[in-house]
């Protein structure tokens, strides 16, 4: 959070032109992205009314100390709002959600048809033959025929040269023998076929707690499940354990949704008559388990099991399970009462109430990352209170060859941080351009290097590295979270230089010379417009640092120190106004930043 204070103080104040009209030239000689992204900060400031202010002056409507404790309050502000987005994002990353659905409540959201059979035959021997149905018979042999035949109301058909036969209520196979003897006796050396050619429609009423009621029109080979489809499934007040087909006034079979789900069971036998009723019954015991289980949800539970049958319902306990802190919250004399179980094989003792609450603690995990340099790259389980070293540790250690000083820490946090710092930063740009635009108009004054820079800002890809140091023998490590990646690169025997020099690229460490002058002379040297009184070098360990030659000092470290192998020099190019060199400090930090990052992982590859 310092940093990020340091970000918003260090930029001074920047004009914002309220409802401007650019100069057309000023617009063509920006690069699209910027030009785009200029006239909308510039139409956002113009629905500012808070005063605005050119650079390094001040509006007369306030006084100089005036202005800076607006400033101040507004900066104030930001820094405020900037860290509720901080914790917010955090908690995203950390927080696990405790709404939980109904176990099933999702089954009947298909589309209605998807479970519905079609009206053709049904090639199974066991359907049951009614009114409505319609067969085909085929004679070969001593009479050729083929004829369609309806059942009738009576239940029967009525063949030609053979009579009535009844078949309501035989399965197919039945009839199909039947009709096959009577016709061989009338017809010897006949052979017959008997198919089942269209399927009768059969009225049936869906009653109870269907989430849409009603007499629903099916065809005969439909069963329980199919007239819960139509009627669109279950309602929140009804059971998933026990819907029942009633015919004449008596259960004939009952459907158990867990047994489809969860068990894989499909035992429905029996099929739908006209005049049957689908019976919804209300929901029994809900129970909710939630923490590491493999599936948490809320869970609908017959009188006679017991939580040992819910742990099963929910997949069963995570590998992250903590045995040892698991609560039953239930309702006990109007008060919800925390029960800690002592241990899980209690659970086959306790039958369950509905409204009980099983929270199983997870003992917390992390998967970290570690590449390069090690014994045995890869990703790791890492528990609570585990730290960078223990990460090395279980990677095997450095190898002979790792350079642990230039290791590259990221992290999700540091990642959003950055993120945000970056678009604040870009903005920023954005606002010294157009405070710019009129002057450069008016003096010739060159703000091609602020475009060129504001475009790099905009293009760049922020890392979330933090500074580690294994060096120090103070430092008491960092702690691993989730997603953190470590990248530890071999040894190196160059130092890198950038920026406005001859010759960008690597030149070979000298321990007996480690100045930056020596490095950029082996480069070819300053470039006409380097500005060589403020040259940054990043640090293989993260660590930024800024050589200001007017003060004649490189931060608290002696000149000796200044340069490692695989340190990066980068000279910037000379930027005229001091707001603009200050924006410019930080956009170079975050430049010479992702370098480093991408020199890391280059030399942290094998062959």
């Amino acid at each position: 959070m310092n940093k990020l204070k340091l970000l918003f103080f260090s930029s001074i104040l920047l004009l914002n032109l309220s409802a401007q009209e650019f100069d057309s030239k000023f617009l063509s000689s920006l690069p699209e992205d910027i030009r785009d992204d200029v006239v909308s900060q510039s139409e956002d400031s113009s629905k500012n009314s808070q005063p605005k202010y050119r650079p390094s002056e001040f509006s007369s409507k306030l006084s100089k100390e005036e202005a800076l404790i607006d400033l101040k309050t507004r900066l104030e502000k930001d820094l405020l709002e900037l860290e509720k987005r901080l914790e917010s994002d955090e908690e995203n990353l950390l927080l696990i959600s405790d709404d939980l659905n109904l176990f099933g409540s999702d089954f009947f959201n298909t589309f209605p048809t998807s479970y519905m059979p079609i009206n053709e035959p049904n090639l199974d021997a066991s359907y049951t033959l009614d009114f409505g149905d319609i067969i085909d018979i085929q004679l070969v042999g001593q009479k050729d025929s083929i004829n369609s035949y309806t059942i009738g109301r009576d239940g029967s058909v009525n063949i030609k040269e053979i009579g009535k036969l009844t078949i309501a209520g035989l399965t197919l196979d039945s009839a199909a023998n039947i009709i096959i003897s009577n016709v061989k006796n009338a017809y010897i050396g006949t052979e017959v076929y008997v198919t089942l050619a269209s399927i009768r429609d059969v009225n049936v009423l869906v009653s109870g707690n269907a989430e849409n009621p009603g007499i629903y029109t099916l065809n005969g080979n439909s069963n329980i499940l199919h007239a819960l489809i139509m009627a669109g499934g279950i309602n929140e007040f009804g059971s998933y354990r026990e819907i029942n087909l009633i015919r004449n006034n008596k259960i004939i079979e009952s459907l158990d949704v867990y047994d489809l789900l969860i068990s894989g069971k499909y035992n429905l036998r029996k099929r739908i008559r006209s005049g049957d009723v689908v019976y919804i019954k209300p929901s029994k015991n809900i129970v909710s388990i939630n923490g590491a289980v493999k599936r948490p949800a809320k869970y609908e539970l017959n009188d006679n099991e017991n939580l040992s049958s819910l742990i099963d319902y929910s997949n069963g306990l995570s590998i992250n399970a903590d045995l040892k802190n698991i609560f039953l919250e239930r309702m006990l004399d109007g008060n919800l009462k925390s029960i800690p179980v002592i241990n899980i094989s209690q659970f086959k003792d306790i039958k369950v109430n509905d409204g009980d609450l099983i929270y199983v603690r997870e003992i917390p995990y992390r998967t970290a990352k570690i590449e390069g340099a090690v014994y045995k790259p890869g990703s790791y389980i890492m528990k609570s209170g585990e730290t960078i070293e223990d990460l090395i540790d279980k990677a095997g250690g450095f190898t002979d060859n790792a350079y642990p000083f230039g290791s590259v820490f990221e992290n999700k946090q540091a990642l959003i941080t950055n993120q945000i710092a970056k678009d604040v930063l870009y903005k920023e740009f954005l606002d010294n351009i157009i405070a710019f635009s009129q002057q450069s108009i008016e003096s010739n004054f060159d703000f091609a290097p602020i475009v060129n820079l504001t475009l790099e800002i905009k293009n760049s890809k922020p890392n979330g590295r933090v500074v580690v140091d294994f060096l120090s023998e103070t430092d008491e490590g960092i702690l691993i979270r989730e997603g953190d990646k470590l990248t530890v690169p071999e040894k190196t025997n160059h130092v890198y230089i950038y920026g406005e020099v001859s010759s960008e690229g690597a030149v070979l460490y000298n321990s007996s010379d480690r100045s930056i002058d020596y490095y950029v002379e082996k480069s070819g040297g300053y470039k006409k417009f380097a500005d060589n009184e403020a040259i940054y070098i990043l640090h293989p360990n993260g660590e930024t640092q800024r050589l200001l030659r007017n003060r004649n000092i490189f931060a608290s470290e002696p000149s000796s120190t200044l340069v490692y192998p695989g340190s990066i020099i980068f000279v910037p190019r000379e930027i005229d106004g001091n707001p603009s060199r200050r924006l410019a400090a930080q956009a170079y930090v975050s430049i010479i930043g992702n370098i480093g990052v991408a020199l890391a992982s280059l030399s942290s590859l094998n062959n």
